[in-house]
């Protein structure tokens, strides 16, 4: 994320300049649940796989980590009253889940710690990285290193050509104790990515014995947050281990189990008149989230997708495109070849002529 006015890192946290604390916080009023018949706009934690995989120094590894949210709601963390906790000073947070014809009901999801000498509130257990040998016939313990965020929020665009996705960052502050200021998430489309030169961000890999490992992110390990889906809170790479001129090494062999590469079988419609948006269903296979929709190659308006929302099975997406007004008025200038490739990010697959844009 860019660095803004007002604010500046400390630590692992993005700080954003607030008024001075107070130690009581009180939860909002909320119905219990989302009134029968409306839906809850629940979100989705999806795991991207680590990169930036590297040795931070002689003995330790080092790498970066990004979940984001995929689902119909924000991820939205809200702290309440301190507790009293041997460990140190902990609040109780709620989830805040949003119904779909307004309003919205908090429930308890874990905890959160407060840092005075940095005046913010990290949420507890959300991550977990675990280090084990890919040969499962010749297992060794798992190095593993259980992390306290240092706060959720909005550092990186994923796909926000979802639906209900922001256009910029909402969640760009870490919380404090403030009342008004106390709230930590993520909007739809958006994620957190963790640098890899962030403490916590790295494993202890000195006395592991040369090969192949599988180094594994885990969000929301204890299932403390209420989500559309909890399978795709993992996310694994293989990373090669071993010992060279220059002393211990490890590389970046690619995902443990490599994606499958998105497919197109049709689309429709194939068409939209210049200053007008249409309703259109991309079908085919291993459509996941990520994906992106944009059109190139083509003269006069670009067309441009929005609201995108996939099929779980990954068999079809829908999407509105909207088709800007061409110049010219009562004449509209589409140039000699109005016809559009349809490209597919990330992945960078190509389908030619697939969309035209009409006077």
């Amino acid at each position: 994320m860019e660095r803004l006015p007002g604010r500046h890192r400390v630590g692992s946290c993005l700080l954003k300049v607030a008024p001075a604390p107070v130690l009581l916080l009180i939860a909002s009023t909320a119905s219990a649940l989302c009134p029968a018949g409306q839906t809850e706009l629940r979100p989705n934690i999806r795991a991207l796989p680590p990169s930036g995989i590297a040795m931070r120094d002689v003995n330790n590894m080092q790498f970066n980590t990004t979940s984001w949210n995929s689902g119909d709601g924000k991820l939205e963390l809200v702290a309440k009253n301190l507790v009293n906790d041997p460990t140190g000073q902990k609040q109780l947070v709620d989830q805040r889940i949003y119904c779909l014809g307004g309003g919205f009901y908090d429930r308890p999801a874990g905890k959160a710690e407060y840092h005075a000498e940095h005046n913010h509130v990290h949420y507890n257990d959300y991550a977990n990285y675990i280090l084990e040998y890919a040969d499962t016939s010749n297992p060794q313990n798992p190095r593993q290193g259980t992390k306290t965020t240092f706060c959720i929020m909005d550092t990186t665009g994923v796909n926000t050509q979802l639906a209900g996705a922001s256009g910029a960052a909402v969640f760009d502050w870490c919380p404090t104790q403030d009342p008004s200021f106390n709230t930590q998430g993520m909007s739809i489309g958006w994620g957190d990515t963790y640098g890899a030169y962030l403490d916590g961000q790295s494993l202890y890999v000195a006395d592991l014995t040369p090969g192949i490992y599988r180094l594994r992110h885990v969000f929301d390990p204890k299932n403390m947050l209420l989500e559309k889906s909890d399978g795709d809170n993992e996310s694994c790479k293989l990373v090669e281990i071993g010992d060279g001129a220059n002393g211990r090494y490890v590389a970046d062999r690619g995902p443990c189990n490599p994606a499958a590469k998105p497919q197109f079988s049709s689309l429709s419609p194939t068409s939209a008149s210049q200053g007008t948006c249409v309703t259109m269903t991309l079908t085919g296979a291993n459509l996941a989230p990520e994906l992106k929709i944009n059109f190139a190659g083509g003269t006069g308006p670009l067309p441009n997708v929005r609201s995108t929302r996939f099929d779980p099975a990954g068999g079809y997406a829908t999407m509105t495109v909207c088709v800007p007004k061409a110049k010219g008025g009562r004449n509209p200038q589409l140039g000699s070849n109005p016809v559009w490739d349809m490209w597919l990010n990330p992945g960078a697959t190509m389908f030619a002529d697939k969309f035209t844009v009409r006077p």
